[in-house]
């Protein structure tokens, strides 16, 4: 493997593709549970359901993705043609998620939802796996990996931002938020559509290694799982987006109902999410300096300490809330570039060890880690809120629910942060540890290529 730097408009092209993911699944995560409740009102329970029911396709579907990902042969390459083929489906299901049911009753949204919710999954997955697995396959370089995720988790966040800051306020230009949310939600289709023929034009496969050893399925999950490298940024990683998810989701009602400041939260959502893509430079150039598990760790703790803060703000200090967001955006910074550029490091770990890189099945299980931590983020929102006795729409809200709204957005997410930062302590892979693999994997390979001549002398 060459140690080659990529040209900017390549990182830009590959980058841009999370702009587009983004941008629908953030929209899903921040306001699908409120629409649920809110506007379609299916009860907060079986809202809650539908998100942990999904994701139980989701833990199948996302490997399986990536298996099959590591075995296709076309002149596009193994991954683009995911990227290509894909964006069309999952933009309709996304449009129809938000499109309305064609039922009123409370079991007929019920199986609606849960099949749409299910399928746009199943479609966006098709799309984002082999779209993730690209990042190995386009550099071996260690460093270089993370400026490529900073380009792309910097287009990720601009998609966060849309999706965060513009969508209730183009949602308020409409009559109503059920026409208004279907109309933005097309509109977001078609970027994302859009974008994804960026992805596939720009990005190239230098380093792809097609698998030809035969193994099933279900012993590249076994491997998979005897990665230690893996499982510990992977668990991180899954408690980090179910607490990064309740944050995004719960702010809606913390400022509807706590701040009883609606439209405000586009504003903090602005300056969190402009405050992250600003830092992500720093990041990367800190953890050349300190390592990506020090600096993932220090940015995790910041965000947790700014939550801690805004959980004891009374009720008329919006102010503090915005100089919070700043804070708790230059920790969530190290979240969106941090995790993505330790994944490719994992892969070199499991070929040092087994002798195979296997890039598809990891990412399909990488990338099963949002999506269950969407869903668990979900469950616990809707549990949290319906033992609140929370009343959709209602203005002055008990006292009991108010105190269930910051302990959900502030506690529970520290909490989580916190059990996250502890277990990536353990984390084994720096930037030594990668140098070395790198060369006994090259060893290795230099070896083998050798073995048939020395056979013939």
């Amino acid at each position: 493997m060459n140690n080659e730097k990529l040209k900017l408009s390549t990182k830009i092209s590959y980058g841009v593709g999370d702009m587009g993911a983004n941008l629908l699944f953030n929209t899903v995560s921040f306001y699908l549970l409120y629409y649920l409740t809110d506007i379609a009102l299916l009860s907060a329970s079986l809202a809650g359901l539908i998100f942990t029911l999904v994701r139980i396709v989701d833990a199948s579907v996302d490997p399986a993705i990536g298996y099959y990902s590591d075995r296709t042969k076309s002149r596009f390459g193994r991954r683009r043609p995911y990227v290509l083929y894909g964006s069309v489906p999952a933009s309709l299901l996304f449009y129809l998620l938000f499109a309305g049911s064609p039922t009123g009753t409370q079991s007929g949204m019920f199986v609606y939802y849960l099949i749409i919710y299910a399928a746009f999954c199943v479609g966006y997955s098709i799309v984002n796996v082999p779209y993730s697995a690209l990042t190995p396959d386009m550099t071996s370089d260690f460093n270089e990996r993370t400026s490529l995720n900073g380009y792309r988790m910097s287009a990720a966040i601009v998609g966060t931002l849309i999706a965060a800051g513009a969508t209730k306020p183009l949602v308020s230009l409409f009559p109503d938020e059920k026409s208004g949310f279907a109309i933005i939600a097309a509109v977001y289709a078609l970027i994302f559509t859009g974008i994804n023929l960026i992805v596939f034009f720009g990005s190239k496969e230098r380093h792809a290694v097609m698998e030809e050893k035969k193994e099933n399925l279900v012993e590249l999950y076994l491997q998979v799982f005897r990665n230690k490298a893996f499982i510990i940024i992977a668990v991180t990683y899954i408690l980090h987006t179910v607490a990064v998810t309740i944050i995004s989701s719960m702010m809606v009602y913390y400022f509807k109902y706590y701040l009883k400041e609606e439209l405000a939260v586009s504003l903090v959502f602005l300056a969190l999410l402009l405050t992250s893509m600003a830092c992500i430079p720093l990041w990367v150039a800190l953890s050349k300096r300190i390592g990506k598990k020090a600096s993932y760790m220090a940015g995790m703790s910041l965000l947790a300490l700014a939550m801690l803060i805004i959980f004891f703000l009374g009720q008329n200090q919006i102010l503090f809330v915005y100089i919070l967001a700043v804070l708790a955006g230059l920790g969530l910074s190290t979240f969106y570039v941090l995790p993505w550029s330790m994944v490719p490091d994992t892969i070199e770990y499991n070929e040092l060890q087994c002798g195979r890189r296997s890039e598809g099945i990891f990412y399909g299980v990488w990338s099963f880690g949002p999506n269950l931590g969407s869903s668990l983020a979900g469950v616990n929102i809707g549990l949290g809120l319906t033992i609140s006795k929370y009343i959709p729409n209602e203005p002055m809200q008990t006292a009991g629910v108010l105190l269930g709204i910051r302990a959900l957005l502030c506690l529970l997410p520290i909490l989580l942060i916190v059990a996250g930062v502890i277990i990536l302590s353990f984390y084994p892979i720096t930037q030594k540890k990668y140098t070395q693999m790198i060369e006994e994997i090259k060893k290795a390979s230099n070896a083998k290529l050798a073995k048939p001549a020395n056979g013939l002398e």
